[in-house]
């Protein structure tokens, strides 16, 4: 008589006891990491990270918008003239992106990194899970929950003040093919952060490069202006994101395709390094 396999209850606490299930193979224990990994967000966190980044994202937004209303109407020479919202709304984009891009990364970079740490990520691997599973577990159930604080619903919000200071509803269509682009270029700060979380034990190192890595992009994407919005990078979707915002349309769809497989390279070779790690 065959044996099934055994995984972790949905618990996956320490002394907790374990039920069969006939998972198998690199997926098994995915769906019951992803339960266990999951309810780390779904109660309190992310009510409160949602609320948080609604005021600072659409709090930002009515800032710029105050700003530039006042220098319209008192004649202030602004270095980038915005009197309007159209012309606020592309340069609250770099801004909003920078910031959120931080949040992402401190969001996300104890999600490996704490259990090499402290040592419980070997109890984890002593149980019938798959080291695979547990960083597909892991990308899957933080990427969605992060997205929804830091993009889903502070971005409603923004699109309700870019409505209210315009005057009309905002061009929906616009808007969502920038809200995609923000989302996908933090989806891959997720994955990126994971994939440091995994190669090294230095919380100053898992923060510092993915923030460091996109601003240093923008500092040399001044060097290839002809070819914005084009590039192989997921940093330049912050650049067509700019573009549909300003009303110039999406330039190309090369850096969303480029973005998606780098998300997926990503998340393999952080699955590739997590077989590696050596524990105990």
């Amino acid at each position: 008589m065959t044996s099934p396999s055994q995984t972790l209850d949905a618990g996956l606490s320490p002394g907790a006891g374990l039920r069969t299930r006939p998972d198998r193979g690199r997926g098994t224990g995915f769906t019951t990491m992803v339960r266990h990994e999951g309810r780390l967000w779904w109660g309190r966190r992310w009510l409160v990270q949602a609320v948080l980044w609604t005021v600072l994202l659409d709090g930002l937004l009515l800032a710029l918008l105050w700003i530039a209303e006042q220098a319209g109407s008192s004649g202030m020479r602004l270095e980038q003239p915005a009197v309007g919202v159209a012309e606020v709304f592309p340069q609250y984009l770099g801004v909003a992106v920078l910031l959120s891009t931080i949040g992402v990364v401190v969001l996300s970079q104890s999600v490996m990194l704490d259990e090499r740490r402290d040592g419980t990520l070997e109890w984890v691997l002593s149980k019938p899970v798959s080291r695979t599973a547990i960083v597909l577990a892991k990308f899957t159930a933080h990427v969605l929950p992060i997205l929804l604080v830091v993009v889903v619903v502070p971005w409603a919000g923004v699109y309700g003040v870019l409505s209210w200071a315009s005057g009309a509803a905002w061009p929906l269509g616009e808007f969502a093919v920038v809200v995609a682009l923000v989302g996908l270029l933090l989806g891959f700060t997720v994955a990126l952060t994971l994939l440091l979380g995994t190669w090294t034990t230095s919380r100053g190192l898992v923060i510092g490069v993915p923030i460091a890595a996109g601003m240093v992009y923008d500092g040399a994407h001044a060097l290839v202006r002809d070819l914005a919005g084009q590039l192989p990078f997921p940093w330049e979707l912050t650049t067509s994101a700019t573009a549909v915002a300003a009303g110039a349309g999406l330039v190309s769809v090369v850096p969303v395709v480029a973005t998606v497989g780098w998300i997926v390279a990503v998340v393999a070779a952080t699955a590739w390094r997590f077989e590696r790690e050596e524990v105990g």
